[in-house]
């Protein structure tokens, strides 16, 4: 199948902007050459055009970025398999969230503030009190 005129404008756009990283350019450069396509052909591809393996890794990623989609199943002509046909859209990648682990910062400022409060009292912490932020620092 041609890829349509729309989804090369878009990648084109992408690419002068720089809205993805190398990687994920090179993935979308691959579907923009095979698709639609499985991620096992769109893997072959990938290790013959940059030699690299992996690359299909990237697919959940761009597809909650909205460039690529599951199209449907079919059977792969690398694996014999049914596997997801995926596909490009016209759009421009959208901005992840990236989650915070607050469990972890209220962990680590637990433990920073337990030894900055060891720091002060130097001279009358007890042996406890250095086990107690040695754990809250392990527990990071």
């Amino acid at each position: 199948m041609k890829t349509r005129q729309t989804s090369i404008d878009c990648y084109n756009q992408i690419k002068k902007e720089g809205l993805l990283s190398k990687r994920r350019l090179q993935v979308l450069e691959g579907m923009l050459a095979e698709s639609p396509c499985t991620a096992g052909e769109l893997e072959q591809y990938m290790n013959r055009a940059f030699n690299i393996r992996g690359g299909w890794k990237q697919l959940s990623v761009l597809r909650e970025q909205k460039v690529v989609y599951e199209r449907g199943v079919r059977e792969c002509k690398v694996t014999g398999r049914n596997v997801i046909e995926w596909d490009l859209t016209d759009n421009l990648p959208i901005k992840l969230k990236t989650q915070t682990n607050t469990k972890k910062k209220d962990r680590t400022n637990k433990a920073l503030n337990s030894l900055r409060e060891l720091y002060k009292n130097k001279n009358t912490s007890t042996d406890v009190d250095w086990k107690t932020v040695a754990d809250l620092i392990k527990s990071i």
